[in-house]
């Protein structure tokens, strides 16, 4: 090497490791100085939902088993000051009799609405929904509407904004048959009235088994549904199609997004800005060496990738537990757990908008500490940077042993922009669950997490 390119490089080097340092100091007195109780209440609050408020903070809501007998829904704001802003430990959005599990949230302007599973009704799952403003009023009667209260099982919702005050839910509905259930759709109004048929229409009716339902708006009046589709033992795919606001199909019949052979699961979708949507899923090779792969889909139902959608990561190994974010430009960025190693570790790929890989084959590290690290969540913070959180056992090399939240914080270059191996989030003692992230305003950010700390869950917040 030169030895005046030896001399900058080394000058690089340490202004670098000044810079990772100071930022490592910066962070780990944040986190301990700025983290938030978001409930503290007896017994358990596990599995938080996350929404930006619009002003700077978040609205945070949860399952909650302080009545020590069935599981209810509770929430809290907190603002950009990171005070709590409604009720002392949250405010009951429902405490009908008996479990209400699996919430989904969005917000709209002034106002977050959440779908949730219910069984009130002793006999069988049923699907409610609530709206709640920023004052923490609830505007839609107690304990929910009622969004499917069928007869038969209803499960595993998703809800979308419709972008005039109210939502659209679809969920899995046992109506026709317990084995091969069906999806069904309902749109609600910004006042909770259901404004389809009552208990829901059908998606697209067929003999296979549709599951985990995912929803998308488009650019226009319409959306999209992502489901995964179970044909038999070996078909396993993932399917779309796509509608208007008014439930009207806008293609004839659903469409094929992963390969007619094989078996394939575990998808994540985003929209790709220009009205399509970009589909993720998990490739499983017999199991022990499962890969991800993606496909571009445009509004008129065309694949723009390969036809059996382009490799994102066909390292040896098991790749999943994906999540995925747009890059602002028709393209994606994907991190997930990859077990090439002895130990997971974390990788990620930027994925251009016309399919090409922008980052090295197979992707690049975000956290090689010992031990594993899973379960990561990405979002965009700003123009050209991302943050990524996420469960890291690296203290004593073993999934049931001391767990924290790590997170680093990532360019369009895939450069890694703080600590090598991540900053710590929480280190607290107890069992630490996923992280929720999501991004505030001007390059801000909120973690969002339960642990199992001093009680049998609580839930906390960091704000970045």
């Amino acid at each position: 090497m030169d030895p005046q390119n030896a001399f900058h490089g080394l000058i690089r080097l340490f202004t670098r490791s000044i810079f990772f340092l100071a930022v490592g100091v910066t962070l780990f007195c944040n986190t301990t100085s700025a983290e938030v109780a978001v409930t503290t209440a007896v017994d358990g609050q596990f599995l938080p939902w996350v929404v930006n408020d619009g002003e700077g903070g978040v609205i945070v809501m949860w399952e909650d088993y302080r009545t020590g007998k069935d599981w209810d829904v509770y929430a809290q704001r907190v603002d950009g000051a990171s005070k709590t802003r409604w009720e002392f430990n949250g405010m009951a959005i429902c405490e009908a009799d008996r479990n209400q599990r699996r919430l989904r949230m969005i917000r709209y302007d002034k106002h977050a609405i959440v779908v949730w599973n219910d069984r009130r009704d002793r006999s069988n799952w049923d699907i409610y929904a609530q709206a709640v403003n920023l004052d923490g009023d609830i505007l839609w009667q107690a304990d929910g509407i009622p969004v499917c209260v069928d007869g038969a099982d209803q499960s595993t919702q998703a809800i979308m904004g419709d972008g005039e005050g109210g939502a659209i839910c679809v969920w899995e509905d046992e109506r026709r048959s317990s084995e091969f259930q069906d999806l069904y759709i309902q749109r609600l109004s910004a006042t909770g009235k259901p404004m389809w048929e009552v208990n829901g229409i059908p998606v697209f009716p067929s003999e296979s088994l549709q599951s985990d339902p995912i929803l998308v708006r488009d650019a226009d009046n319409g959306f999209y549904i992502v489901w995964w589709d179970v044909i038999g033992y070996e078909e396993w795919h993932l399917m779309a199609y796509r509608l208007s606001l008014d439930a009207k199909p806008l293609w004839d019949a659903p469409i094929l997004v992963s390969p007619k052979r094989g078996m394939q699961g575990e998808p994540r979708v985003i929209a790709d800005g220009e009205g399509g949507i970009i589909v993720l899923w998990q490739e499983y090779r017999n199991f022990i060496n499962d890969q991800l792969y993606a496909q571009r889909i445009t509004p008129d139902g065309r694949k723009m990738w390969q036809e059996d959608g382009i490799p994102v990561c066909t390292a040896t190994g098991i790749q999943k537990h994906a999540s995925v974010v747009s890059d602002d430009s028709g393209g994606f960025i994907a991190v997930w757990r990859d077990e090439r190693d002895v130990y997971s570790d974390l990788y990620a790929q930027h994925v251009r908008a016309d399919g090409t890989l922008a980052w090295e084959k197979d992707g690049i590290p975000i956290c090689t500490a010992g031990g594993h690290q899973d379960k990561p969540f990405i979002v965009r913070t700003e123009k050209g940077r991302f943050f990524v959180a996420w469960l890291d056992y690296r203290e004593d090399f073993g999934e049931e042993s001391k767990d924290a939240i790590y997170g680093q914080q990532i360019d369009l270059s895939g450069a890694l922009l703080w600590e090598e191996t991540g900053v710590p989030i929480s280190t607290s003692t107890g069992e630490h669950h996923p992280p929720f992230v999501v991004s505030i305003e001007n390059g801000k950010w909120v973690v969002v997490w339960s642990n199992m700390q001093e009680d049998k869950g609580n839930i906390y917040l960091e704000r970045f």
